[in-house]
């Protein structure tokens, strides 16, 4: 992540580039997703939000994540970091 301080945040395209290639690496690295919206939330120097709404083979309601990018981690609203 911190690739993305030294770019235009606002830049709309840098973003949806972003995100097309984060929902390529997940779907990539974790066969058991059937389908994967991965949405920006916000973007601005430091931080970074996003929303993701998962889908797994064989369950009938999605998992929703929003994490954030901030002092060199994830973490999430309702939980400590992340990873």
């Amino acid at each position: 992540m911190p690739e993305w301080q030294v770019h235009n945040q606002s830049d709309k395209h840098l973003q949806s580039w972003y995100c097309r290639q984060l929902r390529s690496a997940l779907l990539f690295h974790e066969p058991r997703i059937a389908a994967l919206q991965v949405n920006l939330k916000e973007a601005y120097s430091h931080t970074l939000a996003i929303s993701l709404e998962i889908m797994l083979y064989h369950d009938d309601e999605p998992l929703t994540f929003d994490l954030v990018w901030d002092n060199g981690g994830w973490r999430s609203a309702t939980l400590e970091n992340v990873c």
